[in-house]
């Protein structure tokens, strides 16, 4: 019923490489390829963590008996 503590540990990775990457890119002059990166890396998060976000609105909805 918690939050899955793996969830938490890819998301703080993808950010700790996102921003590594980014920091690369950026200062190779390389500006487009690091605000691709960057995109890619918060959709894919997004997308990760979605399932996460539905089940706290089901929860929510069980516990105000919304439904």
């Amino acid at each position: 019923m918690g939050i899955d503590v793996g969830l938490v540990f890819k998301v703080a990775s993808m950010g700790v490489t996102i921003t590594i990457l980014y920091t690369f890119l950026k200062q190779a002059g390389r500006d487009e390829y690091a605000f691709m990166t960057l995109l890619v890396g918060v959709a894919v998060t997004l997308l990760w963590i979605t399932p996460a976000i539905a089940n706290f609105f089901s929860i929510v909805q069980s516990v105000f008996k919304l439904n």
